[in-house]
């Protein structure tokens, strides 16, 4: 009896509460619940990855523009000829030119000084002396060797003889040419005695005085040419290419340009030229081409105080592109030379362009790529790139 009651026991011991049971059953629902949830939100989506939303963007219409524009180059405004003055013959300074001091002008061929030419011309009187006595002895040796020659042609004379005056003749023909010579040399130190200005001059530093005594090799005074000034200025390869687009449509006739004072000039006015040339090299560091630019009355007395030689100027060229131009907002060119173009499905596509030129709040750019029908977009992004989706905020739809 006490052994049934015994395995009745353990068997009540070992069976499950019916409160465990149902706390089971709770959990499994549960659990089956949220796989079945998370099931759902896997299979659209919405949970695993989420498409983002396109970039709201402002964009604009593309404006053509007219196919001219101002090309600018910074350069020095500097003098075409300049001379530096210095003694070639040695002695005593009896004359100078009374406009031989700073900012002073003498015209072409007048007199800058004179060096006392009393040793020089005593030596071209020499020189001449020297010359007539030669040409006395050639005439004499001409006539021995003629007379020699008739004697030998009828066996009167030697061989020898004639052959001796032959010899005379030509030492006598040969001390002619070394007196022309004597006579050349101390006529041309002569003139250098007197020294003229080459062409119109304006005097930028003097170092003679009067009764002074001067040295070949010393320098007197240093001279510009007071007429024609010129600017050398590197253009980039775009500007070249536009510039002489400019220069085939002038047909044959010089291009202008205009030379302006900008923020690092003494210059007080603008100055009005023409291009002569290009230079045929590229310089290697800076990647340009230089322009030579040609102004005729730079250094005139009327710009006295107004141009002074070295300044800083920017020069002007009207130029023509060769491609189409068009203008855009500042701002919407980015670093690297491009423009973002939003498509008709509102994607964004890089396009290449050439800055030439800014107006104010506006920028000229050259492309082959762009057309007025495009949309620009002006807003900048933290993130851009090619393809990328945006959604366009404006008018310009």
């Amino acid at each position: 009896m006490s052994e049934e009651v015994s395995t009745e026991e353990t068997e009540k011991r070992e069976r499950p509460s019916p409160l465990w049971l149902l706390a089971g059953a709770g959990a499994l629902l549960l659990g089956t619940g949220s796989m079945f949830a998370a099931g759902q939100r896997s299979g659209n989506g919405e949970a695993v990855a989420r498409e983002p939303e396109p970039a709201l963007i402002e964009a604009t219409r593309v404006e053509p523009a007219p196919s001219t524009f101002t090309v600018r180059a910074p350069g020095r405004i500097e003098p075409r000829q300049e001379l530096s003055v210095v003694g070639e013959v040695q002695g005593k300074v009896i004359y100078v030119n009374p406009d031989l001091s700073l900012g002073g002008r003498i015209g072409k061929d007048e007199v800058i000084l004179r060096i006392d030419p009393g040793d020089f011309q005593a030596d071209v009187s020499r020189a001449r002396a020297q010359l007539a006595t030669a040409n006395a002895r050639l005439a004499q040796a001409e006539a021995e060797r003629d007379r020699q020659m008739r004697l030998a042609d009828i066996g009167a004379a030697p061989e020898k003889a004639r052959e001796a005056a032959i010899a005379s003749f030509e030492d006598a023909q040969a001390a002619v040419e070394q007196a022309k010579a004597q006579l050349t040399l101390a006529s041309r130190s002569e003139n250098k005695s007197v020294i003229r200005a080459p062409f119109d001059a304006m005097v930028v530093s003097e170092s003679v005085t009067l009764g002074s005594f001067v040295s070949p090799g010393t320098a007197l005074a240093q001279l510009i040419d007071s007429r024609e000034g010129e600017i050398i200025a590197g253009l980039k390869p775009a500007d070249i290419r536009a510039v002489r687009e400019a220069i085939s449509r002038q047909d044959g006739e010089r291009v202008s340009v205009r030379a302006v004072p900008n923020s690092g000039s003494i210059s007080t006015m603008a100055l009005e030229g023409y291009i002569e040339q290009f230079s045929p090299v590229i310089d290697p560091a800076s990647r340009t081409v230089s322009v030579v630019a040609v102004f005729p009355e730079a250094f005139s007395q009327a710009n006295d105080g107004e141009i002074f030689a070295g300044d800083f100027m920017t020069l002007e060229i009207e130029a023509i592109s060769p491609e189409p131009l068009y203008e855009l907002p500042e701002g919407v060119v980015r670093q690297d030379s491009f423009v973002w173009v939003v498509d008709e499905g509102e994607v964004i596509h890089r396009r290449q362009v050439v800055p030439v030129d800014r107006r104010e709040d506006r920028v000229l750019v050259a492309s082959s790529s762009l057309s007025s029908s495009d949309r620009i977009m002006t807003t900048v992004l933290a993130e851009e790139m090619e393809g990328m989706r945006v959604r366009i905020d404006g008018a310009a739809r």
